[in-house]
């Protein structure tokens, strides 16, 4: 059990790092990158993850925190290489395929919460039909993104 909230308390760690990062995007004046899908989602993802681990700290949440950590060193990696470069950019082509992942990721993370409720866990119902709500909050929020940066109207533009 130590292990697990130890790993928790890293991944809130890491939930606090990237709010200090969108501090710097707004002081760069990169609003652009700031938008409400990025406030919310990661407010939530904070707050959520704050709050597991005072009240609720256990095996359920490590997978989510997996899933969440898996998803954002492939995101970083993409980001890495973008700063390294104009020479980097013929390797940059699956940029799209980020928003698929994690789309992905929710898509596995629903499934896994319903599953919660249909096999009895110790989690608090109240709580997993919220968090099933802010999951499907962010499927919708982030297909929009995905719609809007990557539709074939604006592809072929």
């Amino acid at each position: 059990m130590i292990s697990v909230a130890l790993t928790l308390e890293q991944y809130l760690s890491h939930r606090f790092q990237h709010k200090v990062l969108e501090v710097f995007f707004v002081l760069r004046k990169k609003q652009k990158q700031v938008s409400f899908l990025h406030v919310y989602h990661h407010t939530v993802t904070a707050l959520f993850s704050w709050g597991y681990l005072k009240f609720l700290p256990g095996e359920q949440g490590v997978i989510i925190g997996f899933l969440n950590s898996v998803v954002h060193v492939v995101m970083y990696s993409y980001y890495m290489m973008a700063a390294m470069g104009p020479q980097f950019q013929k390797y940059l082509w699956w940029k799209k395929y980020i928003t698929w992942i994690q789309l992905t990721q929710f898509c596995v993370m629903l499934t896994y919460l319903l599953s919660l409720l249909v096999y009895d866990c110790k989690l608090p119902k109240i709580l997993t039909f919220f968090f099933v709500g802010n999951v499907i909050v962010f499927l919708c929020l982030f297909l929009d993104f995905y719609k809007k940066a990557y539709s074939s109207k604006k592809l072929t533009e």
